[in-house]
């Protein structure tokens, strides 16, 4: 698979799980299917990490490492949550998010980050700036137990 089609496949765990059981109560949405989260990050290793972990949390994951890609494929209301990374090539998550809005405006993001200066995306700062329940910023490198929390606290509200 090339890296412009992106890591993408839609599974669901089954059987025994390893998290909390305050984790499991938020996989399944208030409409009563399973959580659906779409994870967009260029490394295909932190891809691969994500949707594995949350996969085995019991939600239901698409994963892509090309942010173009991504967009094409979003159906609005499809998704529970995003997970964005906000440095990549050519659409940023910044940009991605933006963009994703336009077509879904209820979306909840959490936004994965390396950077500690976030001067470069000024611009962008009132559309993304932390806020309660809709918008939250993870560090890298990613504590999966922190991780799994923030997604819990924001599928829970």
């Amino acid at each position: 698979m090339s890296s412009d089609e992106g890591l993408h496949a839609t599974t669901t765990a089954e059987g025994d799980r390893s998290f909390s059981d305050d984790i499991r109560s938020v996989v399944v949405s208030k409409s009563g299917r399973t959580s659906k989260i779409l994870v967009v990050d260029d490394e295909q290793d932190v891809v691969f990490t994500l949707k594995t972990v949350l996969t085995e949390a019991g939600f239901s994951v698409d994963a892509f490492t090309n942010p173009s890609f991504a967009f094409e494929m979003f159906t609005p209301e499809k998704y529970e949550l995003i997970i964005l990374d906000i440095r990549m090539p050519v659409l940023n998550g910044f940009e991605l998010y933006m963009k994703l809005l336009e077509k879904d405006s209820s979306i909840k993001v959490l936004f994965l980050t390396a950077v500690n200066e976030f001067s470069m995306y000024s611009k962008f700062k009132s559309s993304v700036s932390p806020m309660l329940g809709r918008r939250y910023y993870l560090q890298k490198p990613i504590d999966l137990t922190k991780l799994l929390q923030r997604i819990g606290e924001m599928l829970s509200i």
